[in-house]
């Protein structure tokens, strides 16, 4: 079993994915405590790590984790900064 990894991705792109999630009910934000709990523990994020790793890529913006919970290849756990326009995906490990 392989080791988790964090990749970057197009911020612009996430930003309408994010919306279109939220649109329809498919998006988790760290706010919703019970749901966003239960979504890291469920899929295994290391949520610690994820937001260290953004802490690092973003110069100007605080890290914001999020969830999409929808099909397709841009469901997953994200952390981005508006500040930076900058977002990077956690992998779960294969």
């Amino acid at each position: 079993m392989g080791q988790p990894s964090i990749v970057e991705v197009d911020y612009h792109v996430l930003v309408g994915k994010l919306k279109q999630a939220a649109d329809t009910g498919c998006l988790i934000e760290r706010t919703d405590k019970d749901k966003w709990k239960a979504y890291v523990e469920e899929n295994q994020i290391r949520e610690t790590s994820l937001i260290a790793f953004g802490k690092v890529k973003f110069s100007r913006g605080a890290p914001v984790p999020v969830a999409i919970v929808m099909a397709g290849e841009w469901a997953g756990c994200y952390v981005y900064s508006d500040k930076d326009e900058a977002a990077l995906k956690y992998v779960p490990a294969t």
